[in-house]
């Protein structure tokens, strides 16, 4: 299940050490110490304050009284009920390590990602030594990226995080498979990619560290964390299908960013040119470019500045109306790429390219003037974005 046998590329041209940012440690560097201030994450920030032990002692007639969800593609037994039993005794004698719904069983006597095995040992053997860890769900997970997104404001790289990790597949190879975390070279020194192994990724590695891989892949948390985000900002509600596998090595990830991702001084021509392959349609190409509703491009990165929209937080259909209605002046930035203006808002070349192509008019003046239809279009488009070069997903973490 997943994409294992979609994350090697055979692309090997130079372009990605040639658009190479400074070599950074790989990250995470200090796991546990988070690069940036990031909000506490559920059940504390450090393994010490999450993991609890606990010892059970079954004597004949008693029943255990913890009932588990278990799936197969889970490493983690979360609880759902205590319902009397041993495991209340439990509770009443042990107070400050109280077992609760919500928290998950890591290891059941020694046994650990191994969920079948676990649950066995919990049916069977007399005696169950159990490590816990609190609040280990996928609601405590969306609640933890939600807060971290209100707190720090960074729902718009989080979506660009996604998309960046997906949208190197050029319809043969590259996939979303977390490569870019992984110094060295690949898809981490892709000058596309600039900012989000030093940004992006840091701001979520509270998260990282207590839920992957117990319950999620880096992957899987870079897609769920864009869709939290675009929720977050008032966007659409969004599914995110599961099973992506992470990359151990750069070398694993794709080597080039040639004809992956789009440039921002291009035209239509280019936009096609990238997307085509990928199976998007002009529909698509237009409805995936209101992302840039939300966000701003910073000079030191992308070579471009300035936000799109005057609110750069907020996901609308304001990028379309901007584009129709504002007056645009092209002009040169710091280095020396060229954009338009529009008081304190900017549009790159192909972004105006959705006003100046007929074709592309047509869907942006439809966002423009429904909202909902956008959303809508988006929505379709934007999965089929975050599943490119993934074989099955399913619909549960």
């Amino acid at each position: 299940m997943g994409n294992t046998q979609c994350c090697k590329s055979v692309d090997t041209s130079p372009d990605a050490a040639a658009e190479a940012m400074p070599t950074l440690e790989s990250w995470p560097a200090n796991p546990g110490k988070p690069l940036i201030e990031v909000p506490a994450v559920s059940g504390g920030n450090s393994p010490q304050e999450r993991m609890y032990k606990v010892s059970l002692v079954k004597t004949e007639g008693q029943k255990l009284g913890l009932d588990v969800d278990y799936m197969a593609e889970r490493s983690v037994l979360p609880i759902l009920v205590i319902s009397g039993g041993i495991a209340e005794q439990w509770n009443r004698s042990h107070p400050e390590r109280k077992m609760n719904t919500g928290d998950s069983i890591v290891e059941v006597n020694g046994i650990r990602g191994n969920v079948a095995l676990m649950l066995e040992k919990c049916k069977v053997d007399a005696t169950l030594e159990l490590t816990i860890c609190k609040c280990l769900t996928y609601g405590h997970l969306v609640a933890d990226l939600e807060k971290l997104i209100s707190i720090k404001g960074c729902g718009p790289i989080m979506v660009r995080l996604s998309w960046h990790d997906a949208g190197v597949f050029n319809g043969v190879d590259g996939c979303p498979n977390a490569a870019m975390r992984l110094a060295g070279g690949g898809e981490y020194a892709f000058g596309a990619n600039a900012g989000l192994p030093q940004v992006a990724i840091p701001l979520l590695q509270a998260i990282s560290d207590k839920y992957v891989p117990r319950l999620i892949s880096h992957s899987d948390l870079w897609a769920l964390a864009a869709n939290v985000a675009i929720k977050v900002m008032g966007g659409p509600d969004i599914v995110t299908h599961f099973g992506r596998f992470d990359v151990q090595a750069h070398s694993e990830g794709v080597q080039s960013a040639a004809g992956r991702l789009p440039d921002g001084d291009k035209d239509a021509k280019h936009l096609r040119e990238i997307f085509y392959p990928k199976g998007f349609t002009d529909k698509d190409i237009v409805a995936l470019s209101g992302a840039h509703t939300v966000g701003a491009c910073h000079g030191e990165r992308s070579g471009f500045e300035g936000p799109w929209t005057d609110d750069k937080l907020k996901f609308d259909n304001t990028y379309f109306k901007d584009l129709l209605n504002k007056k645009w002046t092209m002009e040169t930035v710091k280095s020396g790429n060229k954009q338009y203006r529009s008081g304190k808002t900017m549009m790159l070349t192909t972004d105006m390219c959705l006003i100046e192509d007929p074709k592309f008019k047509e869907y942006a003046v439809q966002y423009a003037n429904d909202q909902n239809a956008f959303f809508e279009d988006f929505k379709e488009a934007w999965v089929r974005l975050q599943e490119l070069g993934c074989g099955q997903l399913r619909d549960i973490l």
